[in-house]
């Protein structure tokens, strides 16, 4: 008989700080849903004014996530941590003490950058952990970062709520301070890994490619302002483009590329994840912004029914991600979460105001497999594929992948309930999701046909 394999233990002093970090992002993008109300009342604006709170830290974020990565890729993983907890504590102060709502606005962009840090530094971090162990990174590990800021957007809302309740609006800034003076004393305790030697050689403008940056902006800017555009801007759309192309031929024939596009042209299975993260994020906001909507408006339920309806979707995809993560096959974490999705889509598509509230659950639980199952599948397919020196910016990128999957879906949404949400509308939104199903599965045949590697090998390949 064999000996059982020992269940290995978490490191709980490396992970603590940096699960810390991540759930600072979707913890401030979900506080401000309850406390906005409060805020525009208290500086007098409207709720539409107030919207550029929201925005504000969205867009940031996802021009400034592969910034922070490649920062931590080319110089610390460990300072880049550090230097989003104290970005966000100064985020927090001027948000307090702001005596105007410009200053409000300046807080929300400076917690947009500082919460950006954490989510490409830790994963470059763990890593050059595990890659000095010479072993991949446990499926556990994975799985806890991405599931802390589920458990973040789930619990979001409620932490504001209360914030709001007991301090005032800025209770959802006052939150921030604490967090960050025990984010930093722990993740003071973190390794410090030496950046790739080929990057010690360069000195730090060679290596931060400014220009790289700035085209990569100018192209995000125009990408979003297409997006949140009422009506399509022709001349956008030629902006877009050629601020891309722009892009692409400058770190074409960059040593030391912000983005590594020779990377992404030798290596599609790299640059499909980024599809495949856009595409799955694009459902999942459909799915978690649309459901909701119809509830309200065709079965008539009140928002804390509606709420109740909602909350075994959530509580389903944290247990599924860490179910997933104990999957050690990639390719079967991508069918099975391909094939969820499939199945939530054809519930959605026979949704109707007579079908019984029991099945809109079991239809929403589906929805929430999924979306677990996916967000790790996505996470872990990264991880394999993105080299070592790249870690960083390669979450980052996966990161604004994701950001415009979910500001497509919202644009999306405002499309077809633009006249009102009914069964139609909804099947309407059905139809998309299906449309983004059928891509996924496409993108899984490339997966499926690759041949097996050996761990060792896979793990040579990453370093």
């Amino acid at each position: 008989m064999t000996a059982k394999k020992e269940k290995e233990p978490i490191p709980w002093k490396f992970m603590a700080p940096l699960l810390l970090g991540t759930m600072m992002n979707p913890l401030n993008s979900t506080m401000l849903a309850t406390a906005l109300s409060s805020l525009c009342n208290a500086f007098k604006i409207t709720p539409g004014q107030g919207a550029i709170l929201i925005t504000s830290l969205y867009v940031t974020a996802t021009i400034a996530q592969p910034l922070m990565g490649r920062l931590a890729d080319i110089y610390s993983a460990k300072r880049v941590n550090n230097l989003g907890f104290v970005l966000v504590f100064i985020a927090a102060l001027v948000g307090i003490f702001a005596p105007g709502f410009a200053w409000l606005v300046a807080s929300r962009i400076l917690l947009g950058l500082g919460t950006s840090a954490a989510y490409p530094s830790g994963m470059a971090l763990v890593g050059k952990r595990y890659a000095l162990e010479k072993r991949p990174v446990p499926g556990p590990i994975l799985a806890m970062i991405a599931v802390s800021a589920q458990v973040t957007l789930v619990l979001g809302p409620t932490l504001g709520g209360a914030l709001t309740q007991w301090l005032g609006w800025r209770g959802i800034f006052m939150v921030n301070v604490p967090w960050t003076i025990v984010g930093l004393i722990l993740s003071n305790t973190l390794p410090d890994y030496p950046p790739a030697p080929n990057d010690k050689k360069r000195n730090v403008f060679q290596r931060i490619d400014i220009q790289g940056i700035l085209l990569f902006c100018l192209f995000l800017g125009c990408l979003l302002a297409v997006l949140l555009a009422k009506d399509l801007n022709v001349y956008l759309v030629i902006a877009t483009i050629i601020a891309l192309a722009g892009l692409c031929l400058w770190e074409w024939q960059n040593e030391a590329p912000f983005i590594d596009v020779k990377l992404l042209w030798r290596k599609p299975s790299l640059s499909l994840v980024y599809v495949r993260g856009l595409a799955t994020s694009y459902i999942l906001y459909l799915v978690l912004y649309g459901l909701p909507q119809w509830l309200e408006a065709v079965r008539r339920l009140i928002p804390v029914h509606t709420g109740l309806i909602m909350l075994p979707n959530s509580i389903t995809a944290i247990a599924a991600g860490l179910l997933v993560a104990r999957i050690n096959s990639s390719k079967l974490q991508n069918t099975l979460g391909v094939a969820l999705l499939i199945v939530a889509c054809f519930g959605i598509l026979f949704l109707n105001g007579e079908i019984p509230l029991p099945v809109v659950v079991c239809i929403g639980i589906t929805a929430g497999m999924a979306e677990g199952t996916n967000i790790i599948a996505n996470q872990t397919l990264l991880n394999d594929e993105a080299p070592l020196d790249q870690k960083g910016v390669s979450f980052g990128l996966y990161r604004t992948a994701a950001y415009i999957g979910a500001i497509l879906s919202g644009t999306q949404l405002k499309s077809v309930f633009a006249h009102g949400v009914t069964d139609q509308s909804f099947h309407h939104l059905g139809f998309f999701i299906a449309v983004a199903c059928g891509i996924l599965s496409l993108l899984l045949l490339p997966l499926l046909l690759k041949p097996l590697r050996p761990a060792s090998r896979q793990l040579a390949e990453r370093s």
